[in-house]
């Protein structure tokens, strides 16, 4: 039973994530492809980067889960693998998209990079055809400058409208980026292994919006460490996301 719970939690989110249309949608990532259709990938990681500040930059990128990716800087004196700070699949104008933070500093190091470069290594090569590519890259990246990374708008309040509904506002979002969106982590239930566990959803928020209303799980069945609703803001602008590290989750008990 145990080996089955990841892949049926997968495929009832992604149902969902269909049936989500007009209000928003389930933030799951794509399944993984099977191995017989691997001629039609493409072999190459479309990608672009920025920075967020002096340290952080940020890579956002197609994703093909057979591959274990990584991101390195190149610097003057040759190239570097960069520690990851933080990552999320996100839905960038109708399309899921990794978006990943890397630290160019730790280390010590002080020196920002002239290009990223992303590379995507087969995960478990043994199980495909020897045709699948083993290796993947990305075009050298040359960074954008930080001003291309849009501010998600401060979440002030998860106000109870009632025992199973609460209403969550923020300020206006500034500029007019492409989409504004709120994430909330709540229990969500795979029905063909019957279990309640944390997933996390990505909803679209109307333009001009400043406010959403969202129903709590309240199950009986519900285990005490999954019973938790958390919100938080995201913006995304030009293809690029908000500081991911940025977002600070404002927590309510149902």
């Amino acid at each position: 039973m145990t080996s089955r719970i990841p892949a049926a939690i997968a495929t009832c989110a992604l149902s969902l994530g269909a049936l989500a249309s007009g209000a928003g949608v389930a933030a799951a990532a794509p399944p993984t492809p099977a191995a017989g259709d691997a001629p039609s990938r493409q072999s190459a990681v479309d990608a672009r980067a920025a920075a967020v500040d002096r340290c952080s930059y940020q890579v956002v990128r197609s994703d093909d889960s057979r591959y274990v990716y990584s991101v390195s800087g190149v610097f003057g004196d040759g190239a570097r693998e960069l520690t990851p700070q933080k990552e999320d699949d996100v839905r960038v104008s109708g399309d899921w998209r990794k978006v990943v933070q890397v630290d160019v500093c730790a280390g010590g190091r002080d020196q920002a990079p002239t290009a990223l470069r992303v590379t995507g290594k087969l995960d478990r090569p043994e199980g495909y055809d020897p045709s699948v590519p083993r290796t993947i890259h990305s075009n050298d990246l040359k960074p954008a400058a930080s001003s291309v990374i849009p501010k998600a708008p401060e979440l002030t309040s998860v106000d109870r409208l009632d025992a199973a509904t609460v209403r969550v506002t923020w300020k206006p979002a500034q500029g007019n980026p492409d989409q504004v969106v709120l994430m909330e982590r709540k229990p969500f239930y795979s029905s063909e292994v019957g279990v309640w566990h944390p997933y996390t959803f990505q909803w679209d928020v109307q333009t001009g919006a400043t406010s959403m209303d969202r129903k709590l799980e309240r199950d009986a069945d519900i285990p005490p460490a999954a019973r938790a609703h958390s919100y938080s803001m995201r913006v995304i602008n030009g293809g690029f996301v908000s500081d991911l590290r940025a977002e600070k989750p404002v927590t309510v008990e149902p």
